[in-house]
């Protein structure tokens, strides 16, 4: 059983998911409880919402009905009957934002290039053989008249499961790769580096820390599929600030220079928990 959009948006941009957050706000839950909590979360970034009858949502996701006094806190009830997890919509938005700008930006750089109208530019669907599909991915058809969040018309006939099963396909296939050149190539302003650089604890080997940190932040932007580097620049003042609180009380020699911290990636690893 799978639930349908309340309304085609498209195909989104990602789904986040944050495991140290998820470990931590699910810990000592029984596996089958946290398995069947992910699944729904799954179900509910897909359609938007879950519904109300643990019934159904253990149809969905079994092993929910088995758990449920642990499970219902996560996904309260709405005013409007259905239940949703406010941080797993909140990021859902996100990315559906996310994706509509995506969308845009490319067919408005095709447009530049190839000086014609974006709406008229041919997509990798138009050279499907099966019309059937072609339809299905938003083609103009004649009519033209979507009403899909994303740019391209007749984006409101495809449905939920033909993005999920993979017969739909994304216009302009190549507007992540933009994106993330762009992102790649925005100059990082040195105060910013200097900036973070000023938190860490002890200050030595900078010239090669600073390339290292910068390169971090692109990384990381690009495989959270940030929007723009100062969201990533944040994520990383956090963690640095978490580590500098850390070895607060360790002797100099002790703590890590930069350089060796961000080339082995620990600013990846789960913050202590006294750091939260």
């Amino acid at each position: 059983m799978s639930l349908q959009s309340d309304r085609n948006e498209g195909v989104m941009a990602f789904m986040p998911f944050y495991f140290e957050r998820f470990c931590w706000t699910t810990r000592g839950w029984p596996t089958d409880a946290r398995w069947a909590y992910l699944i729904l979360l799954c179900e509910q970034y897909t359609t938007g919402h879950l519904p109300a009858d643990p019934k159904m949502l253990d149809r969905l996701s079994p092993g929910t009905a088995e758990h449920w006094s642990v499970i219902e806190p996560k996904i309260p009830l709405c005013q409007d009957g259905l239940r949703r997890n406010q941080r797993c919509s909140e990021h859902r938005e996100k990315s559906l934002e996310i994706a509509k700008g995506r969308r845009e930006a490319a067919r408005a750089a095709a447009a530049a290039r190839y000086g014609r109208n974006a709406d008229a530019l041919p997509t990798h669907a138009s050279r499907m053989p099966d019309a059937s599909v072609t339809q299905s991915c938003g083609m103009p058809s004649g009519s033209g008249s979507g009403s899909g969040t994303g740019s391209e018309g007749g984006s409101a006939e495809r449905s939920e499961s033909d993005t999920l099963n993979g017969s739909a396909v994304e216009p302009v296939s190549f507007q992540s790769e933009t994106d993330q050149i762009r992102t790649k190539r925005k100059p990082m302003p040195p105060s910013a580096l200097e900036r973070l650089w000023s938190l860490f604890p002890r200050k030595v080997g900078k010239a090669k820390a600073l390339a290292l940190l910068e390169r971090a932040i692109r990384d990381y932007a690009e495989e959270w599929e940030l929007d723009g580097l100062d969201d990533a620049v944040e994520v990383m003042r956090e963690r640095i600030d978490a580590m500098a609180k850390q070895y607060r009380t360790t002797e100099a020699k002790f703590i890590p220079h930069p350089a060796t911290w961000l080339g082995q990636g620990r600013y990846l690893d789960p913050m202590p928990e006294e750091t939260r």
